[in-house]
């Protein structure tokens, strides 16, 4: 019991703070609200990764404070004993600062793991801001883009329309070493349905690419009833992209959009259906 009590007053600077903050967000959120519903936007360039970077904030956020509570109990279960003259009748305290050590470093190491989810959805984020900028570029009136297409647990970052059919666009950002000197470092090396980045080869980008476009040539056929062909393409911004052979699907730098979508001239979507 008396260590039950100790506890109780270890814990209580952080359970009236959390009481506070829930009771300030629930008096906040009766008081006002978004006076506009996402459903009916257009979606913006990177909407899926700018909410998951919202959640994932939270739970750094939740597992730091966590963290920070379960590393002070060590060092307060003593005193607080002390203090309330339990010292003698809670046991061998050092067993418990043991536990809470072990959960205080499981703790951190789970904030640390979202806060590196957290720098790859910001990356993530300014890539497909890098590509949406370079698209924006195309000045073509039978050009329209749009921008994180949700599918059956995946999106499609961009799809661009055209005379000459429909684009899937899937967007990686990818860090660059920071190496001085060096050009290797900041190449990636397409050779049929491989990626290698200088960490490492990839082949599930493409894959990755191919099954979405296929999924978006079904949905527009059926939608449309006619046969409407996409294609699948992989941008990677801030690379130089060596193609050593064909690749199965194109791979470039986002710079090369502009060129690209002119590419083909067969129409494949009519613009004035009979």
């Amino acid at each position: 019991m008396e260590l039950l009590i100790v506890l109780l007053i270890a814990f209580l600077p952080f359970i009236v703070i959390f009481s506070a903050i829930a009771v300030i967000a629930k008096s906040l959120h009766k008081r006002s609200r978004v006076p506009f519903e996402y459903s009916d936007m257009i979606r913006i360039p990177a909407f899926t990764l700018i909410q998951n970077q919202r959640d994932e904030t939270f739970n750094m956020l939740q597992w730091t404070f966590m963290s920070a509570i379960y590393f002070q109990l060590p060092f307060s279960i003593p005193t607080l004993a002390r203090l309330l003259g339990f010292e003698s009748k809670i046991g061998q305290w050092w067993l418990y600062a043991g536990i809470f050590s072990i959960v205080a470093v499981y703790a951190l190491v789970k904030a640390v793991q979202a806060f590196t989810k957290l720098r790859n959805i910001r990356l993530g984020i300014e890539a497909e801001w890098a590509v949406s900028y370079a698209l924006s570029k195309i000045t073509d009136p039978n050009v329209r883009v749009f921008h994180d297409i949700q599918g059956p647990n995946f999106n499609i970052d961009h799809v661009v329309t055209y005379p000459g059919g429909v684009l899937a666009i899937e967007t990686k950002g990818r860090r660059k070493p920071n190496i001085k000197n060096s050009r290797q470092t900041h190449k990636v090396v397409v050779q049929g349905n491989e990626i290698q980045f200088p960490h490492g080869p990839d082949t599930s980008i493409i894959e990755q690419a191919t099954r979405q476009a296929t999924w978006l040539s079904k949905e527009l056929s059926k939608s449309t009833g006619m046969e409407v062909i996409t294609s699948p393409l992989v941008v990677i911004p801030g690379w130089f992209i060596e193609n050593k052979q064909k690749p199965t699907v194109p791979v470039m730098n986002h710079k090369s959009l502009t060129k690209y979508y002119s590419l083909t001239k067969k129409t494949i979507l009519n613009p004035n259906p009979v």
